[in-house]
């Protein structure tokens, strides 16, 4: 509760206007925690009943929080309104606010849940039951006689149940098989059911690769010049690239010179074919 704590706190600051006498007040403070930190104090108008202990503030505080205000507890402060209205206090602020939906989870449970946490949580809930009725029959002899009279009289009538549900069960039972019986002798072939397909999930890759540990090492990278996998060294690097005495290069340049000679020699055998012609 340390929002109601801060709505407190923040009445005394600001100020309180009268306008209509325990009925309609305009109050400024500092502060207010729907809208955090003011420089200049917002001016709320709050009516207020006090006979019917009625309290609405312009803020609306109240209807969106759950909690009333702090203009709306300046101006209840302000015209001696002892108590909190019990209007005000909302059932989901309470002690007891989960009690209800608890009981409902373990009602679920005991419908929906298996025979053995059925049993579980039946014990659990008449556990603390039992404990107060052995405290209180422990006191004095007649309630310890009334007691046991209660529980003779209480599993005669457990007996009655226990025979009356077995003889339900063997009928339910002798139905189930019976009409189980004549659904295989009418029903046909039966449809086989089936898996769905698979479906490929999102960012799977169609290749699938192999799964690398993690302590498993990385492919080296090559040098594209010189070919070396050792020195840590690329292309850009490439102490062969800086002395001139590349390879590639070296092989490029060859091919281009053989190209250009064979070219020559072409054009010199063109030239003695035409002139023996012309001859």
């Amino acid at each position: 509760m340390e929002k109601f704590k801060n709505n407190l706190k923040n009445t005394k600051l600001g100020r309180i206007i009268e306008i209509e006498r325990d009925a309609i007040y305009e109050v400024s403070i500092n502060y207010h925690p729907a809208f955090g930190s003011l420089k200049k104090p917002q001016t709320y108008e709050v009516h207020i009943n006090k006979m019917k202990e009625l309290v609405c503030c312009s803020c609306k505080g109240f209807e969106f929080e759950g909690l009333l205000c702090s203009h709306a507890l300046k101006v209840m402060h302000h015209v001696d309104m002892e108590h909190l209205p019990t209007r005000y206090i909302l059932k989901r602020w309470c002690k007891d606010a989960n009690v209800n939906v608890k009981r409902s989870q373990l009602e679920r449970c005991m419908d929906l849940g298996t025979s053995q946490e059925q049993e579980t949580l039946r014990i659990s809930q008449l556990k603390p039951q039992m404990m107060k009725l052995l405290t209180k029959a422990a006191k004095s002899s007649d309630a310890f006689k009334t007691l046991q009279e209660m529980i003779k009289s209480a599993e005669q009538q457990l007996d009655e149940v226990d025979t009356c549900s077995s003889k339900l069960v063997g009928t339910c039972d002798n139905k189930e098989t019976q009409t189980s019986e004549i659904g295989t002798a009418t029903s046909g072939p039966s449809n086989v059911i089936l898996d769905p397909p698979v479906s490929q999930c999102k960012g799977k890759r169609n290749n699938p690769q192999r799964f690398k540990a993690p302590s498993e090492p990385k492919k080296p990278r090559k040098c594209g010049i010189c070919g070396s996998t050792k020195g840590g060294h690329n292309s850009r690097t490439c102490p062969m690239k800086k002395d001139g005495k590349s390879n590639k290069r070296e092989k490029q340049k060859e091919e281009e010179e053989k190209s250009e000679e064979e070219e020559e020699e072409g054009e010199e055998l063109d030239d003695d074919q035409y002139e023996d012609l012309s001859s």
